[in-house]
């Protein structure tokens, strides 16, 4: 590998090599951080929706106990 080349195909040849290993390279890599990306994406919605019913849970009970105190002082 630390040849020199003899002639232009094969100069042609050791960069396409590696212009194919650097392609394949940052496809995975690509595919790695895009699937950690998907994969946080996914819990911050399921973060936002378990905080979405919280507040909504939360704010029924506070609108029910509201209620039953007004029934229960008139």
């Amino acid at each position: 590998m630390n040849e020199q080349p003899r002639d232009l195909r094969d100069t042609l040849r050791g960069m396409g090599v590696r212009a194919s290993v650097l392609a394949v390279g940052g496809l995975v890599v690509g595919g790695a951080l895009a699937a950690m990306a998907l994969k946080a994406a996914g819990t911050l919605m399921q973060v936002a929706a378990g905080a979405t019913l919280i507040v909504a849970a939360s704010g029924f009970a506070t609108y029910g106990a509201r209620r039953m105190r007004q029934r229960l002082a008139g």
